[in-house]
């Protein structure tokens, strides 16, 4: 029995999709059912056919897994790095260091950027630590602010929207104090 085109397909059709579905429809009852196959039909793999098949699953996923980390793991969303700028602790924190890593600038005018530092002890008043841009020697243009965790350690993106050939230098500071404990 042929199914009847009409109680398959409706009447909210478009009159000339209707025309296209009726000649697709009209083709494959002239066609009938495809043939069936038989139990001597079936060719199953051989067993050497089936692993190596696996193998080239495992392969393939294997290859997949490790280009999604290269991409997870390369930065700043696949930036390329500008430059990087080591930071030492200062007598206020003499066991800190850090790196600042400067990616490409962005089309805005930005210049992504991540904080790391290692060996600063999250500030006893609990507020966070800022990332500044100096001149002179002077806080002038904050990049951003930060907390470390237990151990001292943070890595944190930030973003200079300023030119940096303007300024001489970065400097860390816990918030509402003027006392460098990172500088470059």
């Amino acid at each position: 029995m042929n199914p009847n085109f009409d109680e398959l397909v409706g009447t909210d059709v478009e009159p000339g999709e209707r025309e296209r579905l009726e000649r697709v429809h009209e083709l494959l009852v002239a066609a009938g059912p495809p043939p069936q196959l038989g139990e001597r039909n079936v060719v199953p793999l051989a067993p050497r056919r089936r692993r190596g098949v696996l193998l080239a699953l495992a392969a393939a996923i294997a290859v997949t897994a490790f280009a999604l980390g290269a991409a997870l793991v390369s930065g700043e969303a696949g930036r390329s790095v500008d430059f990087e700028q080591a930071m030492k602790g200062t007598p206020a924190a003499a066991n800190a260091s850090g790196s600042l890593v400067v990616y490409e600038l962005d089309d805005a005018g930005n210049w992504p950027m991540e904080v790391r530092v290692d060996g600063l002890e999250p500030s006893k008043s609990g507020r966070p630590f800022e990332l500044w841009l100096t001149r002179g020697g002077r806080r002038d243009a904050l990049c951003g602010s930060f907390v470390t965790s237990e151990d001292g350690s943070a890595a944190v993106p930030m973003n200079a929207p300023y030119q940096l050939g303007d300024f001489d230098g970065w400097v860390v500071v816990e918030e509402g104090s003027t006392t460098p404990l990172l500088t470059t």
